[in-house]
């Protein structure tokens, strides 16, 4: 049990000697910088450091009876509490930076990542950014097994659900032929409307169209490119355009 809240108490930012006082002073209840550097078994004036500083985070609190100081923890749930604070100030920051964020410049962009977690994370967190009942345009090529080759089939299941949640939908372009070889499930859970590209067009990877980027993704090998540039996504999204109105829609 120590060691999950010391992983805990890590993951929320901690650091080691914080911990070793945080746990001390949490299993002591109430007690001195002295007494809490001995149970912590680091330099009094170290314990003294790390006390104030969680004192002035909201940590625990403090109180002077006959000439010495006693910290004590707060109770277990002001973790939440201050977390769930810092959450509340984080959306508000969202809302008041929106309009200010490149306010007066457009920077282009290409990024590479080539590990199954990097994409894993961009993935995750640009289906998080989007807005309530985006669009999202992608060319894909169900015989490849792109995705599964990154995610498992939990995950993924768990993406569509997200985007279902969020109205997000996708109009996608499939190679001729390929549509059989999609599972139900996967056309049950998302909001997707797909045709099949004419026979002589071949793709073999998976392209998006998000917004203001251009996503390049594919699953053997792992890789993905991202390209941020108005020009260019204009440019894509027109030939996309242009194949859609060719292609038939498949239900």
């Amino acid at each position: 049990m120590l060691k999950k809240i010391r992983d805990n108490l890590k993951e929320l930012g901690f650091k080691t000697n914080e911990i070793k006082v945080y746990i001390s002073l949490t299993k002591m209840g109430e007690a001195t910088a002295s007494q809490v550097a001995k149970r912590a078994d680091i330099p009094r004036t170290t314990a003294i450091g790390i006390l104030e500083k969680l004192k002035k985070e909201n940590y625990l609190t403090a109180n002077r009876y006959r000439g010495a100081t006693y910290y004590w923890i707060e109770a277990p749930h002001i973790l939440v509490d201050l977390y769930q604070n810092k959450i509340e100030i984080a959306k508000d920051l969202n809302i008041i930076l929106s309009d200010l964020y490149r306010e007066n410049a457009s920077f282009p962009f290409t990024k590479v990542f080539d590990t199954r977690s990097g994409i894993k994370h961009f993935i995750e967190k640009t289906l998080t950014a989007l807005k309530k009942n985006s669009i999202i345009y992608t060319i894909d090529s169900p015989n490849r097994g792109n995705y599964t080759k990154i995610y498992s089939e939990n995950i993924e299941s768990t993406i569509s659900k997200q985007k279902k949640k969020k109205g997000i939908v996708t109009y996608t372009l499939i190679p001729f032929g390929s549509f059989q070889n999609i599972a139900k499930h996967k056309l049950e859970s998302q909001d997707i409307i797909i045709r099949e590209m004419p026979e002589k067009i071949k793709f073999c990877s998976s392209l998006w169209i998000i917004d203001d980027m251009i996503v390049h993704f594919s699953g053997n090998p792992p890789f993905l490119t991202v390209t941020k540039h108005e020009a260019i996504v204009a440019g894509m999204k027109n030939i996309y355009d242009f194949i859609w109105s060719v292609s038939p829609e498949r239900k």
